[in-house]
Parts: structure tokens; sequence; C-alpha cells
């Protein structure tokens, strides 16, 4: 009987331990949860601005029932559009959420490390949600498991349910994916993942459209923060993509891809984005080759271009410019003049277009600076903003070989042969429409190629354009006379 009895006080003790310790977790995670909303609306915000986009997402709890082993919430993220005139998207989800330091739904998802609550959220019917629930077949189209850290680090797994819908006018085949998402506690640390194998769209009304893309891959990581002192590197990629109407096989790219590469130490910040097009076809037959777009944003001062971003989404700027009050301008001027006093540099370096045959591109380089004048002058004599690029540089290479390609490309798509062709007049058709401009040099022109080489310099305010000097008016003139 004692041992019997001291076992059934040993598994009381311990049942009250654990009881206890989740009763206390529970009480954390509930501060927990509201601070995690707090950052998400914070961190939604800052990465929308940084995207030039005006639109918001915000979080709310709107529901919080406290329990001893496991709490329930309801709360709402809600996405405003840029117009004012468009409805919010209001998403509800419901959240289950069981207590740490050893949650059991943990255990069964095969972690053993204590946390201070495993969260299961899944996305609830609603009015604004129901069109989704239709395409899944009424199946939650969206769920997350996400493990909370004692340091309110946050790691979830989120899925996306599989759609295979046809329907009147729409026909929808979606592998689903997910997205491995993790957030630092009290840092702004974030790592995002994410795969998703398959999408097949049909638009099947009076007006078609369809659309094919397999493994969409999303990589995407920020260390500290990117408005202070902080590294981002994304990458957004997708391949095998196909548009295509009833009238024509449209166009297809081997694969569309995103990088972004961003570092700011003391509130400076240098960008790397480029965009790749890869192995474009039209109408199945013609083969455009690649492009690639590589832009830089040098010694950007962070904080003045949030704050910029910022002001232009709580303005609705974008959709009416013209109501802007003097206020809101004179703010926009200051964060304006601000980010110029750090000498900015944008670099285009290069734009590439580029099939087997040959390689056209470009370069451009602007740098920039804030006037010598102060706000109400440049707001009363708008010329002085001339002073705000002190050098720019511009060159240009078209290669006739990839032009000469590209159209032999065309004349087989159609049947034509090298003689009736469009191939055949390109060169005469190019020598004609530059001819004006290699007569002043404002161009080169030889077999290969057809190159122009720009420097501006904001000390004279003259041009330099293949070593040749022109002010502002003559270029202009000539720039005229070889449109007539």
């Amino acid at each position: 009987m004692k041992k019997s009895t001291g076992l059934v006080t040993l598994v009381v003790v311990l049942a009250a331990a654990y009881g206890g310790s989740t009763w206390y977790t529970g009480k954390k995670t509930e501060a927990l949860v509201q601070d995690k909303v707090a950052q998400f609306n914070t961190l939604a915000a800052e990465q929308l601005q940084q995207m030039g986009m005006s639109e918001s997402v915000v979080m709310n709890v709107i529901e919080y029932q406290r329990g001893v082993l496991s709490s329930n919430a309801r709360y709402t993220i809600t996405i405003k559009p840029t117009a004012a005139d468009e409805k919010p998207l209001e998403l509800t989800f419901e959240d289950k959420i069981s207590h740490g330091p050893l949650p059991m739904s943990a255990l069964a998802l095969g972690n053993f490390t204590p946390v201070a609550a495993l969260s299961h959220s899944t996305l609830v019917k609603t009015k604004d949600s129901e069109g989704w629930f239709k395409l899944t077949g009424d199946k939650t189209p969206l769920w997350a498991d996400s493990l909370v850290g004692f340091d309110g680090a946050v790691d979830s797994n989120v899925h996306f349910e599989a759609i295979k819908h046809q329907g009147d006018e729409i026909k929808v085949d979606f592998s689903g994916g997910q997205l491995r998402t993790k957030a630092g506690g009290k840092s702004k640390d974030i790592v995002v993942t994410g795969s998703f194998p398959n999408l097949f769209v049909d638009d099947i009304s009076d007006d078609p459209l369809t659309l094919q893309a397999s493994n969409f891959v999303l990589d995407f990581k920020q260390d500290g923060d990117i408005n202070v002192n902080g590294k981002q590197v994304g990458k957004l990629s997708v391949d095998n993509v196909k548009m295509s109407t009833a009238e024509t096989d449209g166009i297809t790219f081997k694969q569309i891809a995103v990088n972004s590469d961003a570092v700011t130490k003391d509130s400076i910040s240098d960008t790397k984005v480029s965009y790749q097009l890869s192995e474009l076809v039209f109408e199945d037959k013609v083969k455009l080759g690649s492009a690639e777009l590589v832009m830089n944003f040098d010694r950007v001062y962070a904080p003045a271009i949030a704050a910029f971003s910022k002001l232009l989404s709580d303005s609705n700027l974008q959709n009416d410019i013209e109501s802007v009050d003097s206020a809101t301008a004179q703010k926009m001027l200051e964060l304006v003049l601000q980010a110029l006093e750090h000498k900015p540099v944008l670099r285009i370096e290069p734009l590439r277009w580029y099939t087997a045959a040959g390689e056209s591109k470009a370069n451009l380089r602007v740098e920039l600076q804030k006037p010598n004048a102060s706000a109400q002058e440049l707001k009363e004599s708008p010329e002085l903003w001339v002073e705000a690029i002190p050098a720019a540089q511009l060159d240009v290479l078209i290669s006739k070989a990839m032009l000469r390609g590209l159209a032999a490309e065309m004349d087989k798509s159609e049947g034509l042969s090298a003689e009736e062709g469009n191939a055949a007049m390109l060169d005469m058709v190019l020598d004609a429409a530059v001819a004006p401009y290699a007569e002043s040099k404002m161009v080169k022109v030889d077999e290969n190629s057809i190159s122009t080489e720009i420097k501006y310099n904001g000390t004279d305010r003259v041009f330099d354009i293949n070593g040749q000097r022109f002010t502002s008016e003559q270029l202009l003139g000539l720039v005229l006379m070889g449109m007539m």
C-alpha cells in the first residue's frame, strides 16, 4: 500500500507540476501572441514599403480564451488595397494553442524540445474566403503549425491545399504547397522558404487566357533591421511559364527569376535587384532569346525612403497625386532632400537581351545629390533641381547579328525564304534609321553593331557623346533634326 500510495502521490505531484507549468506558459503565451501580432504588423508594413507597395496588411486578435492546457484564439488578417474604392479582403483564422513546456501535439510532430506553445491555425470559411473554399471542395485551403519559443521566436509550417476545380468560366489545377517561416524573438531576423510544384489556370470565359507554370520557389532571409543595420537576400523563381489565348499560342519562358541582395549599415543601404527571363519563345515558333535587368541602388538613406513610402501609402497619393495637401507635400520634399544628402547612386548594370547569335545591352549610372538651394527656393524655381544630377553616363550597344537572327526566326515561322523575308532588308532599314545620328557622330555604326556612349557633367551642364561635347540646346536640336 505504501508503494502504491507513493506512486499515486508522485503522479499527482507531477500532474500538478505539469498543470502549473502549462498554466504559467499559457499566461505567458497570451502575452507572446499580442507581442507577435504587433511585430507582424510592423514587419508587414516595412516589407511593403521596401517593395514600393501602398497596400496594407494588418492582423488583429478578436477573441482569446485561455485555458490550463490550451487556449483558443480567433484573429483576422485584413488586406487593404491601394485604391480607396476597392473593398478590403479580410481573412479569419481560428487558432488552437497547446501550452508548453512539452505540448503533446508538438511531441506528435516530432519536436521534443521544450517550447512555450504549439499553435495550429486554420482559415475559417467566411464571406471573403468562401470562394477559396469552393475551389478546394470545402476543405480548409490554408493552415499552419507554429512552434513558439520561450524567447518569442516562431517557427511555422504553412500549408496550402491543392485545388482541382472545373467551373463554368474557369478551370484550375493547383498542386498546393507550403511555406516555412522562422522569425526571431526580439530581433528582426526572418527566414522564409517555400515551394509550389504546379499551377494551371484555364479561363474559359468570353476572353480566354491559359496560364501554366511549375516549380515556384521562394527563398528569403533577413538578418537584423534592414532600415538600420541588417542584410537581406531573396530569390523568387518559377519555371516553364506559358501564357496563351484562343487566338495565339502565346509566349513561353523557361524561367522567370527575381534575386535581391541588400546590406544596410548605419542606416545607409546598398541594394541589388536582378530580373531574369530565360529562353522566351513566341507562338511556339519564334525564339526570342533571354533578357536580364540588374538594378543597383547605392548609398540610399533607408529611414527617409521608409518614411516617404509610408507617407505615400497613408495619403493614397498613387491614386490622386493632385489631392496632396501642402503639409504632406512639404514633408515629402523634406524627405527627398534628406535622402539626397547622402549622394545616392542608381546603376543599371546591365540591361541585356541576348540570343545564340549575339547580345545587345545598356548600362546606366546616375549620381544624385542635394541641390544647393533651400526647399522654398526649389519650390519657387523648379529649374534648380537640375543640380540634383552632378553626373550620369549611358552606354548602349545593339548587336546587328542578334537582330538578324531574330528577323530570320520570324521569317522562318512565317514560311518565308531568306530572299523573301525581313532579314534581307534589315541592314538597309537599320542604316537608314540611324543615318542622321551617325552623320553627327551621336551613334557609331559598323558591320556588327550600333553603339553610343553618353556622359553628362552637371558642373558645366554639357553632354559628351562619343567624345564630342554638346550643350543641352545643341543636343535637343540634333535630336529633333534626326526625327524629321
